[in-house]
């Protein structure tokens, strides 16, 4: 009996002296669950990734809308949630023309050929602009654009066909998108220090 006291006794010290004792094992705690955020399939649905998890254009990221700031286009508020079965491109179109107040103008898709983005309008878009306002619109939707990774310019159509102007400036070839931190992505067809918003004929 007095060996079996003592070696109860010895058994409770050891596991009150042994380091680490009051906690779950390593080996045995639940391992933490980490969201494959980057390798998810494309879906509309994932709206879970954390504020430091980067995702592509075609989940949910958080995208903001160009608006006009005293003489100027900068981004400003986010666009919020990409409804479900829209394209990301297309909400962001939609939500700068809002911004600009351009009204029953549409975006109605985008296709993606070469990393040349042909956004398709309905023919509200072509109601007359002033140089001003023309030149607003192309520059917000050149930042709403750039915030897509796989999109370096951008093309306007309506009714299936590239437009060559909307009254102002020369579109007959891509114009290169903003990147957020302001650096444009130039197409291969203009010069490195040409601005589109400068090609209005003379």
């Amino acid at each position: 009996m007095l060996v079996a006291a003592l070696g109860v006794i010895g058994f409770a010290a050891y596991v009150k002296m042994a380091p680490g004792a009051s906690h779950v094992p390593e080996p045995l705690r639940r391992p933490a669950i980490e969201s494959p955020v980057g390798n998810l399939p494309s879906s509309p649905r994932r709206h879970s990734a954390g504020p430091d998890v980067k995702v592509d254009s075609h989940t949910d990221p958080d995208l903001k809308v160009p608006a006009v700031q005293g003489n100027d286009v900068k981004l400003a508020h986010s666009a919020g949630k990409v409804p479900d079965g829209v394209k990301p491109m297309v909400f962001l179109a939609n939500a700068t023309l809002e911004s600009l107040k351009i009204e029953k103008a549409k975006a109605l898709g985008v296709e993606i050929k070469d990393r040349n983005a042909l956004v398709d309008f309905n023919p509200e878009l072509e109601k007359g602009y002033g140089s001003t306002e023309e030149g607003q619109l192309i520059k917000a939707l050149q930042m709403a654009l750039g915030q897509f990774p796989d999109i370096d310019t951008f093309q306007i159509v309506i009714d299936g066909k590239t437009i060559d102007s909307l009254g102002q400036i020369d579109l007959s070839e891509p114009i290169s998108v903003i990147r957020p931190d302001g650096t444009e992505a130039k197409p291969p067809s203009t010069k490195p220090d040409e601005d589109p918003a400068s090609r209005a004929p003379n």
